[in-house]
């Protein structure tokens, strides 16, 4: 009558079945197998040496078309998907699986797109959130990130947006189930091309005044303009068609 006592406190059992939830077996199995390939192909690279992000995709895409022959391709490329968003971040498995200790450990690359290592982690980052997450949020993640990197970062760039809005429509068609090598793909070099704009003449480090002078901030008819223009880029690319 005169409250509520409450206990509580959580044990190895209950937090298994947490993982288990938010990670089913078979996509930690996943996960475990595109591991195991990125870090075979790392031991392919010399260590000083930078890679393309499409160098990367294109023999674990391959991979996953084999896996899902007759079976559930989205799963396999969302698994891809997050192992490389994983990669290029620096992130390690281990930090979210304890299981993942035991996994096979890639090589650190700096993995780039047109030269880069910031565009290839806005690619992968938007690819995982959409596949995983949807569009919406991976959009506005990215959009965020800029308008923050406005206000004391690097600054607002819309060499990144165009990154961001790749990799989110890269990652909503394979997330959906979409092979994402077509027959003449699987037998030639992807190509960065193929999955990532042209950046050059998109205006980057611009700190806020400079972004509000130059484009009257996000939704203007400048920034709109911007907007189009990156969506054209994006629409030219052969793989996110």
């Amino acid at each position: 009558p005169a409250g509520v006592q409450i206990a509580w406190g959580l044990d190895a059992g209950l937090l298994a079945q947490l993982r288990e939830l938010a990670l089913p077996v078979a996509e930690r199995a996943r996960l475990r197998v595109y591991q195991g390939q990125l870090a075979q192909l790392s031991r392919g690279l010399a260590r000083s040496r930078s890679v393309s992000l499409a160098d990367l995709l294109q023999p674990m895409l391959e991979l996953a078309q084999q896996r899902a022959a007759g079976g559930d391709l989205a799963a396999e490329q969302r698994a891809l998907v997050a192992v490389l968003a994983f990669h290029v971040t620096g992130r390690r498995w281990a930090e979210v699986l304890p299981e993942a200790r035991g996994w096979p450990v890639a090589r650190a690359h700096a993995v780039t797109l047109r030269g880069r290592t910031d565009l290839a982690q806005h690619f992968m980052v938007s690819a995982a959130l959409a596949a995983h997450a949807g569009s919406i949020v991976a959009d506005a993640i990215g959009l965020h990130k800029e308008v923050e990197d406005s206000r004391g970062g690097s600054g607002f760039s819309f060499a990144d947006l165009a990154a961001d809005r790749a990799g989110t429509v890269f990652g909503q068609r394979a997330g959906g189930g979409r092979a994402m090598l077509s027959p003449d793909q699987a037998s030639a070099r992807l190509g960065e091309d193929a999955i990532m704009p042209a950046v050059a003449g998109l205006p980057e480090f611009m700190q806020e005044a400079e972004f509000q002078r130059r484009f009257g901030g996000v939704g203007a008819p400048a920034y709109r303009d911007m907007e189009a223009e990156i969506e054209r880029r994006v629409a030219a690319c052969t793989a996110l068609r």
